[in-house]
């Protein structure tokens, strides 16, 4: 009877060793992990929304002002209308190319993860090359209405020379704050890519 008994808390004792082992074995650290690498996108991308969200509040807000600037200067309206237009569409391009949803990063599988933020590098990149090259003439046009109608006091002969410098700081100006904004977006997309493929190491 004895011998009985201590085979069966022998297997007893076996049994709850295997399922410990059983259990160690779970991949739940990879699912700690996961939940870590997820939260971590979304912290690092948060900023890319409220950039979003704060260019959609200011718009109509400088817009405004750019129209009332015109009206009580009798700068010319189309170069307002201009700006409202293609800051519109830059704005609604950016919903796309910058914003990363909260949904995606909560449920989205590692290879959609990185299809998306891939596409939004290859994507922001053009937009950039496009948008520059649509601002730079724009604030060029919008230094010489200024100069002319809120600045008769320059002498006509030095007009070009101021023309060419004010314009000059005002594009250098808005190139850095582009650029700035371009290879922090980039670096982030780039950051995220590397949290997903240590993610997809780890499994």
């Amino acid at each position: 009877m004895n011998n009985n008994k201590d085979i069966s808390n022998d297997s007893l004792s076996e049994l709850r060793a295997a399922m410990e082992a059983l259990k160690s074995s779970l991949p739940t650290a990879g699912l700690i992990d996961e939940g870590k690498i997820r939260q971590a996108m979304r912290t690092k991308s948060v900023w890319l929304s409220r950039v979003v969200m704060a260019e959609l509040v200011t718009l109509p807000i400088l817009a405004l002002f750019l129209f009332s600037l015109a009206i009580s200067t009798g700068m010319s309206v189309w170069l307002m209308v201009v700006f409202v237009v293609l800051a519109t569409l830059d704005a609604v391009l950016d919903i796309r190319t910058f914003a990363i949803s909260k949904k995606l990063i909560q449920d989205g599988t590692p290879a959609e993860l990185s299809k998306k933020l891939l596409q939004q590098k290859m994507e922001r990149q053009r937009q950039t090359i496009v948008s520059t090259l649509l601002l730079v003439p724009w604030l060029i046009w919008f230094v010489y209405e200024y100069l002319k109608h809120d600045a008769p006091f320059i002498p006509g002969e030095k007009f070009v020379l101021v023309w060419g410098v004010v314009s000059a700081v005002f594009v250098a100006t808005s190139l850095c704050i582009i650029r700035i904004l371009y290879e922090k977006a980039q670096n982030t997309n780039d950051e995220l890519i590397n949290e997903i493929k240590s993610f997809d190491e780890d499994e």
